[in-house]
């Protein structure tokens, strides 16, 4: 009958008991930098394709029923075999072109040796000079023909290697345009083979930007979330009329896209001005936000969104609550809470780490 009440005061007394503290997180170990003003090029934001710098449809180039052929997905090195043509009706031309070659080397032997004869019976007066020349000329006349059945023999080998066609470079075979048993005819495409390796990005702009934009400029990519780099390879010097826009391509630094996919290029669209840039080792990528993590005076951290621009040499031009000169976490900034203390690293070397630089591929 005293358990319940026994029970109560027990409770009562812890309830009583004061609330120990919790302790704080020990101050994290990181390595800072200072934000820095960059001259900074505003970029305008352009769709762009990852595309193969080579890209066929290798087509057969002899008639005749197909065999083999290559299927999707197959990784060729250059000169693999992709298809083969049945070439049974091609070796029997070759054969036939051998043999009308052999039966004029043979007659061109003998007419050769007849004429040393004849040249030597006319030297001694047994046949007159008029039959050895006959016989030279027959001889010069079987040397041309031979030399037309030599090209004759060489264009036959040529029209079976036609019957095996080869990959022109390396790459993967991403679609089929024929089957094994159809009859082909010359020119007929039958499969369309891609260098996955050789990718870069194709992309439109405003002819007015072409000022601003060079051969070998760095350039800024995205993807999503992905920030990528990269460079101009080459300027099509020729807009489009109706569009107003120029062709350019961009060689990406990194792993290449998937051949399709839709990508962004950020190309400057005025002139360079200075505006404030952290490293980018700085920013933190999370879902739904971006931020940076400030040194505030008493070394403790403080988190402070941003909105990112331009990127070049390992820098970004960012929009925020920051000022130049305001320490900011370089590594270990995702693991940092706010109001958590800081274990500065590399205070001393600051001072090396800022520098003047250019962002946003401004020329």
């Amino acid at each position: 009958m005293y358990r319940p009440l026994l029970s109560g005061l027990a409770l009562l007394a812890i309830a009583s008991l004061p609330l120990q503290a919790q302790s704080p997180p020990p101050p994290a170990v990181v390595s800072v930098a200072s934000a820095e003003l960059r001259a900074v090029a505003p970029l305008l934001w352009t769709p762009a394709s990852a595309v193969s710098r080579q890209d066929a449809r290798i087509a057969a180039e002899a008639s005749g029923r197909l065999v083999s052929l290559a299927e999707i997905g197959d990784a060729v090195e250059a000169g693999a075999v992709l298809a083969r043509v049945d070439d049974t009706a091609l070796k029997l031309a070759v054969a036939e072109a051998v043999a009308a070659r052999d039966r004029l080397v043979a007659r061109l032997e003998y007419v050769r040796s007849q004429r040393e004869r004849l040249s030597q019976l006319a030297a001694q007066g047994t046949v007159s000079r008029a039959q050895a020349e006959e016989q030279a000329a027959e001889q010069h006349m079987l040397e041309r023909e031979r030399e037309g059945a030599e090209v004759a023999v060489r264009q036959a080998r040529h029209r079976l290697s036609l019957a095996t066609v080869r990959a022109p470079f390396a790459g993967t075979v991403v679609e089929r345009l024929a089957a094994e048993g159809e009859f082909l005819s010359p020119g007929l495409p039958l499969l369309r083979l891609v260098d996955t390796a050789g990718v870069e990005l194709q992309a439109r702009a405003p002819v007015s930007l072409s000022a601003l934009l060079g051969q070998g400029d760095a350039v800024d990519v995205r993807q999503g979330e992905t920030r990528l780099r990269g460079t101009v390879r080459a300027v099509v010097p020729v807009g489009d009329a109706a569009s107003r826009q120029f062709e350019l391509r961009v060689a990406l630094d990194g792993p290449a896209p998937l051949i399709g996919s839709a990508m962004e290029v950020g190309l400057p669209r005025a002139a360079a001005s200075d505006q404030l840039a952290v490293p980018q080792d700085a920013v933190v990528l999370r879902p739904g936000e971006r931020y940076v993590v400030r040194v505030s005076a008493e070394n403790t951290a403080e988190r402070v969104p941003v909105e990112l621009g331009a990127t070049v040499d390992q820098w970004v031009s960012v929009s925020g609550e920051l000022k130049a000169g305001d320490r900011l976490v370089v590594r270990g900034a995702e693991r940092v809470r706010p109001g958590q203390a800081l274990q500065i690293q590399n205070e001393a070397a600051l001072a090396g780490l800022g520098g003047d630089g250019a962002v946003g591929g401004s020329r």
